[in-house]
C-alpha cells in the first residue's frame, strides 16, 4: 500500500551500503543522469580530503510532492482524464521553479509548452492541442497575457481549498444526516450569516427538525451561531461556517481518531502474538477475520493520512 501510495517519488541513486545504481536503461533522464554523475564525482572528492558526506531528508520536498498528489486525485475525482493529464504535466514541469510548499498558484507556462509537457508521457500523447486548452477551461486557468504568448497557471489553492470542502461535507453526511449535509453546504457556500427559516425553506428541510439539526451541529463546533434580538421576546437565531476555526477542529479530531486507529491496530497485533501457534490454535475462519481486520484498520489509516495531509498547514 505504502509503495503504490508513494510512487510519484523518485527512486534513489545508492543503496543503503552506498553502492550507485547499475540502472542505466534510456528511461533514466538526462537530469537524473547528471545529478547521479554529480554525486558520484562528490563522493570521491571527498573521499580523497578526508571529508565526511552529510544527508538529511528534505521534508519540503516531500510535502510538495505530497501536496501536488493530493491536487491530481482531487481533480481526477471531479474532472476527466484530460484535466489529469494536463495538471501533471504542468505541476512536473514546474516543481523545480516553485520557492515554497504551499505555492497559492503554479508557474505560468504558455500553451505550446504544457502542449510539449503533455504528451511527453505515454498517456498524453493521444492528445490535441485543442484538448488541451479544453482541459485548461475545466481546470479553470484563464489565460493571462505574458509577453507575445498567453500563460496558463493552475490554482492550487483553490484544488485543495475544494478537497477541504468535500472532506468536511462528507464528515457531515455520515454523523449528522442527508437534511444535514443540505444545511450544512448551504451555510459553507453562503459564507454569511443565515437565519433559522432561511435555511430550512432553501433546504427544504422541515421547519421542527431544522432547529434541531443546527443546534446538534453547533454544539460539536461545526457550525456559528449569533442571537439576534428584535423584541423583548423576540429573538432570531443566525448561523454560519466560520471554515477556519471549523478545519483546526476537524484536524483535532482526524489526530484523535488516527490515535484510536493506531492503538486498535497495535492491540490486534499484541493478540495475534500471544497465540503460540496462531495456525493450529485458530480455525480458517478465524485466521480471515483476524486478516480483514487488519487490512480495514491499515486502510483507514491510510484514507486518515490522506485527509489529514489536506489540511497541515492550511
Amino acid at each position: 500500500m505504502e509503495a503504490q501510495r508513494f510512487s510519484m517519488i523518485t527512486n534513489t541513486e545508492f543503496d543503503v551500503n552506498g553502492e550507485t545504481s547499475t540502472d542505466d536503461s534510456p528511461s533514466l533522464i538526462v537530469g537524473e543522469k547528471r545529478k547521479r554523475d554529480s554525486l558520484e564525482l562528490d563522493r570521491e572528492s571527498t573521499a580523497e580530503e578526508g571529508e565526511v558526506v552529510l544527508w538529511r531528508a528534505n521534508f519540503e520536498e516531500f510535502l510538495r510532492r505530497l501536496r501536488h498528489m493530493a491536487c491530481i486525485e482531487n481533480v481526477r475525482a471531479s474532472l476527466d482524464d484530460g484535466a489529469v493529464k494536463v495538471l501533471k504535466a504542468m505541476l512536473d514541469a514546474t516543481r523545480g521553479l516553485e520557492k515554497k510548499v504551499k505555492t497559492e498558484k503554479s508557474v505560468p507556462l504558455s500553451l505550446d509548452n504544457i502542449f510539449e509537457e503533455v504528451i511527453k508521457s505515454e498517456e498524453g500523447r493521444v492528445m490535441t492541442l485543442d484538448d488541451v486548452r479544453a482541459s485548461l477551461v475545466q481546470l479553470g486557468c484563464p489565460a493571462s497575457a505574458r509577453g507575445i504568448a498567453d500563460s496558463y497557471s493552475i490554482d492550487l489553492k483553490k484544488i485543495i481549498e475544494s478537497a477541504q470542502n468535500d472532506e468536511v461535507e462528507s464528515i457531515v453526511l455520515k454523523r449528522y444526516g442527508r437534511d444535514a449535509y443540505r444545511i450544512f453546504r448551504l451555510l459553507s457556500k453562503n459564507g454569511r450569516l443565515v437565519e433559522t427559516d432561511k435555511i430550512s425553506d432553501t433546504t427544504f428541510v422541515e421547519k421542527k427538525d431544522a432547529p434541531k439539526i443546527l443546534y446538534k451541529m453547533w454544539k460539536d463546533e461545526y457550525l456559528h451561531m449569533e442571537k439576534l434580538v428584535l423584541a423583548p421576546n423576540r429573538n432570531i437565531l443566525l448561523w454560519k461556517v466560520n471554515k477556519r476555526p471549523l478545519w483546526e477542529h476537524v484536524l483535532d479530531e482526524m489526530f484523535h481518531a488516527a490515535l484510536n486507529l493506531s492503538l486498535r491496530a497495535a492491540y490486534e497485533w499484541d493478540k495475534e502474538k500471544e497465540v503460540i501457534n496462531p495456525l493450529e490454535a485458530m480455525t480458517k475462519e478465524e485466521r480471515q477475520k483476524q486478516k480483514n481486520i487488519r487490512i480495514l484498520l491499515d486502510s483507514s489509516l491510510l484514507k486518515l493520512d490522506d485527509a489529514i495531509m489536506l489540511f497541515h498547514n492550511f
